[in-house]
């Protein structure tokens, strides 16, 4: 590495972490992944101190071939400025930008289904009607969630971990300021549709939204006189009401239950909707 473009790059690390100094300041995304600002930090410490020690080495160039970092110092200071600088960009894409993740449920079915890779945009994201939006679940702000969705469990039902909170992918259906009633089902009077400012609510695939008479109370809360409060989303799944599907493995209908959403849980808070789902990897796919 020349002493000029040693320099350079050390002016590109310090434009770099003061872009990433401004960013966390001005809380551009809800949310807070410290493993990506901690590997910010190593990485910018990294590359600093690659980049001070090839200054100090070009300044004091000698030639010598005794030794693998004698010969070699040079190009595996370089080598180590590149990779430090490229995860700096990495870590910052994903910490205030963009990020990867995995579907784990049927929630969104079809739309999203378990394995798949999706990409969440989460830089400074505004809730918009109808968007594929992540949501963070904690205790404190849904105490309707059971304890059980917060601990992982391997393939086997053994506990691996416990989390303070989890995610949920859900579509925004109900803004605040939206007049939600009900009309009954006429094939079952104990079940109704939601409405949402007069029209009943349909999944992307044509199934209204089913509620009971204990979820009416549950969305209920969120509810003035029957308008959506100020800062409060009704968030539900693709999956409306259930499927069943054949097994062919076991050569069996599989019942899969209707999406777990602000039917049985409430309405979301605004600040808990941290960003949208923009892509599907694989299968290869914009997410609507």
């Amino acid at each position: 590495m020349t002493l000029k473009k040693a320099y350079k790059t050390l002016i590109l690390t310090i434009i770099l972490m003061m872009i990433t100094v401004a960013l966390y300041a001005y809380h551009v995304t809800k949310l807070v992944l410290q493993w990506g600002l901690m590997g910010l930090t190593i990485s910018a410490v990294v590359s600093i101190f690659s980049i001070i020690l090839s200054i100090h080495q070009t300044k004091h160039q000698k030639i010598v071939n005794v030794g693998f970092w004698a010969k070699h110092r040079f190009e595996l200071l370089d080598w180590f400025t590149f990779l430090s600088v490229s995860l700096m960009i990495i870590f910052m894409v994903f910490t205030f930008f963009f990020l990867p993740s995995d579907v784990e449920q049927y929630s969104m079915y079809p739309t999203l289904k378990p394995g798949e890779r999706i990409v969440i945009a989460h830089f400074e994201y505004v809730p918009t009607r109808n968007d594929v939006i992540i949501v963070e679940i904690t205790m404190d702000h849904y105490p309707l969630v059971s304890a059980d969705k917060y601990i992982e469990r391997d393939s086997y039902g053994r506990i691996i971990a416990t989390h303070d909170k989890i995610y949920f992918v859900k579509r925004l259906v109900g803004m605040p300021g939206d007049i939600i009633d009900y009309v009954v089902d006429d094939s079952n009077p104990e079940q109704y549709f939601v409405r949402i400012n007069g029209a009943v609510v349909y999944s992307p695939y044509g199934d209204p939204y089913i509620v009971l008479s204990d979820q009416i109370d549950i969305i209920g809360q969120s509810l003035n006189q029957g308008v959506l409060m100020d800062g409060r989303y009704l968030a539900f799944g693709d999956n409306a009401n259930g499927f069943i599907e054949y097994d062919p493995v076991t050569g069996r209908n599989v019942d899969f239950p209707g999406s777990f959403d602000s039917r049985s849980f409430g309405a979301v808070y605004e600040n808990d909707v941290i960003g949208k789902v923009i892509f599907r990897l694989w299968p290869l796919g914009v997410v609507q």
